[in-house]
């Protein structure tokens, strides 16, 4: 009785292993505003467990798929924040907010109809750059 209790208990085990193992696919919704900010975004998630990621500026959503057992979407939450991007379940501190580019700043930034569907410039910066960009 005692062999039959012990293999139901590694079959249901193997079983809940299996399946943080499987990758899983959900869409988030991630603060910004340009080409700049996609490749943040995007660069930020590429990381050991994402196996594809996918920013589109246009609807503020990240297509992603990660494994489980390799990182949580808590986790992902929490490096979208660090690199500033406010997410559909937890924000970035003002600190972390402050520090991408003017052009980034997503929670004020006002944008015409079209503005992102013609983008065709590419978005680099420096530190030190201020002066605005049309993008």
């Amino acid at each position: 009785m005692k062999q039959i209790i012990f293999l139901g208990l590694m079959l249901i085990s193997s079983l809940t292993y299996a399946q943080s193992n499987k990758p899983v696919t959900v869409d988030l919704t991630v603060g910004g505003t340009c080409k700049m900010c996609k490749e943040r975004i995007e660069s930020t998630v590429d990381v050991k467990g994402v196996k594809f990621s996918e920013y589109t500026l246009a609807t503020h959503n990240l297509e992603i798929t990660y494994v489980p057992s390799k990182i949580s979407e808590e986790q992902i939450h929490t490096m979208l924040n660090a690199a500033g991007h406010d997410t559909n379940k937890s924000k970035a501190s003002e600190e972390q907010y402050d520090k991408i580019h003017s052009c980034c700043k997503y929670r004020t930034h006002e944008h015409k109809e079209g503005e992102h569907e013609e983008e065709t410039e590419e978005h680099n910066h420096d530190e030190d750059d201020d002066h605005d960009h049309k993008h």
